[in-house]
């Protein structure tokens, strides 16, 4: 994903207080977007029936951290309908049983502590996560290094661009260890 961030000029890098919840986290999808009040996961349930193969569902939890907005049973619902994971500005918890499931979670913080489920909230509109606007339809990149969000119009470019620094940069680390090779030849 730094690849892409740094073909992109680091658009589009969400806050890195949104991190994964477990290491080896990785995913690559579609942006299903939810904007919920803080504490509250009603519109999360909401979205469950429009979610398509190959979603990431990215959540605007107002940033708070006292109240978990997903856990392992919703979480379940949204991989059985083909969710590929989720970006939460707010926090999550049953982090073990989450990584068990192998579906990836950036959040900004975990609490052991339940939503209410009392509304408001809003689903499939342009939401602010970590700093970066999410449209719906945008494509999410996510792994250890953090969450990047691309426009679709401009995936890709974006995806051949972070191809050519990432090929950049194997050919740059060739040359330091050619380099570092004719060192310890000559000493």
């Amino acid at each position: 994903m730094a690849n892409i961030g740094d073909a992109r000029s680091r658009m589009g890098m969400v806050d890195s207080g949104i991190h994964a919840l477990w290491k080896g986290a990785r995913a690559v999808g579609r942006a299903r977007t939810v904007w919920v009040r803080e504490g509250d996961n009603k519109a999360i349930h909401e979205v469950i029936d429009h979610v398509q193969p190959g979603d990431i569902i990215v959540i605007n939890g107002q940033g708070a951290t006292n109240r978990a907005l997903i856990g392992e049973l919703i979480t379940e619902k949204l991989r059985v309908r083909g969710a590929v994971g989720m970006v939460i500005d707010g926090a999550a918890r049953d982090v073990d049983v989450l990584e068990e499931m192998g579906f990836g979670v950036w959040a900004r913080a975990v609490s052991p502590a339940g939503p209410y489920k009392d509304g408001p909230g809003r689903i499939n509109i342009p939401v602010a996560v970590g700093g970066v606007v999410v449209n719906p339809g945008d494509i999410v990149a996510a792994d250890s290094d953090g969450v990047i969000v691309i426009p679709a119009a401009e995936a890709v470019t974006s995806l051949l661009a972070g191809r050519a620094v990432e090929a950049d940069e194997a050919r740059r680390r060739a040359a330091i260890q050619a380099t570092a090779n004719r060192i310890e030849v000559t000493a």
